[in-house]
């Protein structure tokens, strides 16, 4: 496995800026820092997987990314303008952003085609017509077409994933911000999952920033790996992946593949037994 700690995008001008970016959070006891400070860059169109323990600061990073969290130091920059001004989230930068979580909060008293509308209804920048249309073309094509009347509770766990990623599309950012969105998935539907957004990104080619614990994972979906040291965490080295594109189920089963895994293992557990 080859990685260095210099966390750069290849070259290429950054989307996401980040430079000496840390948190500490206050537990009433004291201070608790969550993530020391770090620095990486995020190129346009780039898949980026956080991969680490739990608690290393990794889910802290991507919500500090998204707006919802307030850095305690260092600044982030979107296209080069700074994503925080004086303590507020700069919405003009925020909505460039599009969330999924791992719950996939799908607003239960809404059909399918509701919640994924919704963020367009909020905005009313484009007719009724033309949002309803737009929801439509995104569930399409995140492999959910004909499900719009649907409760969520009416469909299964994989399909509402799908219409969380449909939800935080529609609106058409520049950057989508997924943290471990198929973790609570059998195997089955996680693999299959894995391939569709595989396909949604070369069909999009959004810049894609993954949480997730699954080495595997990261390993079949990443450009680029950006491994954290256990909490309160840091960056501590950056993987370039090297297989081609499109990655095929085949792919996982190469002894190629298997040899990456268990070097992100290994350099995760070695991470693990430093004092």
């Amino acid at each position: 496995m080859s990685g260095t700690g210099v966390a750069s995008s290849g070259g290429r001008p950054p989307l996401i800026a980040l430079t000496g970016v840390g948190k500490i959070f206050d537990a009433g006891a004291g201070a608790a820092p969550a993530l020391l400070p770090s620095s990486l860059s995020i190129a346009d169109g780039e898949f980026v997987v956080f991969l680490g323990p739990s608690g290393c600061g990794k889910t802290t990073l991507l919500r500090m990314i998204s707006g919802l969290l307030e850095p305690t130091c260092g600044t982030i920059a979107i296209a080069g303008s700074p994503l925080w001004d004086g303590g507020r989230c700069r919405k003009e930068l925020r909505s460039r952003l599009g969330l999924v979580f791992q719950d996939a909060p799908l607003l239960p008293w809404l059909t399918v085609e509701e919640n994924v509308r919704l963020p367009l209804d909020l905005r009313g920048r484009s007719p009724r017509a033309e949002r309803q249309s737009g929801a439509r073309a995104m569930l399409a094509l995140v492999g959910a077409a004909g499900i719009g009347s649907r409760m969520p509770h009416e469909i299964s766990g994989g399909m509402r994933q799908r219409v969380a990623i449909a939800r935080a599309l529609s609106y058409d950012p520049d950057v989508l911000l997924m943290d471990e969105p198929f973790a609570a998935l059998d195997a089955i539907s996680r693999e299959a999952l894995n391939l569709e957004l595989q396909t949604l990104w070369l069909a999009t080619r959004k810049t894609v920033v993954l949480v997730t614990h699954s080495m595997a994972e990261a390993a079949f979906l990443a450009d680029r790996i950006v491994l954290f040291s256990p909490g309160p965490g840091r960056i501590d080295t950056v993987v370039e992946v090297p297989f081609p594109r499109p990655r095929s189920r085949g792919l996982t089963y190469s002894p190629e593949f298997q040899q990456m895994v268990r070097d992100l293992h290994e350099r995760l557990a070695g991470l693990m037994e430093q004092p």
